[in-house]
């Protein structure tokens, strides 16, 4: 993890992750990214989720069941780095003080749909220059060198609001 926040959207607050993410084909996108790189990646995510060779989830047991030692530790592990990740958001809101204000993002308040990407691309290319806790903590700031600022901008698109 870079602590690069991928952004899509906008949704309501009140649609589903899974929703969410099978509308913006992100487990496409993941096959693409995955096959050009010949690696294979995945996102993590919570149990709301489905499996998928780019998903991974903290694993339930079945019903009835329970999990093995193997899967407690995966769990253990996994929601660590879970937890980190998202720090990600609480640190954005940090430089984009106009994230933190609660009645600011509604819907029909303001635009929340370009704002909020907006906010979210600022905070990326500040992590391209300066780095950031997640990267910090994942010991990855080199990766995100790998990437030049132009080669970022020329990916992030214009899509239905927001940024892709």
């Amino acid at each position: 993890p870079t602590g690069i926040a991928l952004i899509w959207g906008p949704w309501r607050g009140t649609e589903h992750d899974a929703t969410m993410m099978r509308e913006a084909k992100i487990l496409e996108e993941m096959r693409e990214v995955c096959e050009d790189l010949g690696i294979d990646y995945c996102i993590f995510g919570d149990s709301a989720y489905p499996l998928h060779r780019f998903m991974q989830r903290v694993l339930k047991p079945v019903p009835g069941g329970e999990l093995t030692q193997l899967e407690r530790r995966f769990n253990a592990l996994m929601s660590r780095y879970q937890v980190v990740v998202e720090n990600i958001f609480g640190e954005a809101v940090k430089y984009f003080g106009i994230l933190t204000h609660r009645h600011n993002m509604r819907l029909g308040s303001m635009q929340v749909g370009k704002v909020f990407p907006l906010a979210m691309l600022f905070y990326n290319l500040r992590s391209m220059f300066y780095g950031n806790q997640t990267s910090a903590y994942f010991e990855t700031e080199k990766m995100l060198m790998d990437v030049t600022v132009e080669e970022y901008l020329g990916k992030a698109e214009w899509v239905a609001g927001g940024f892709q």
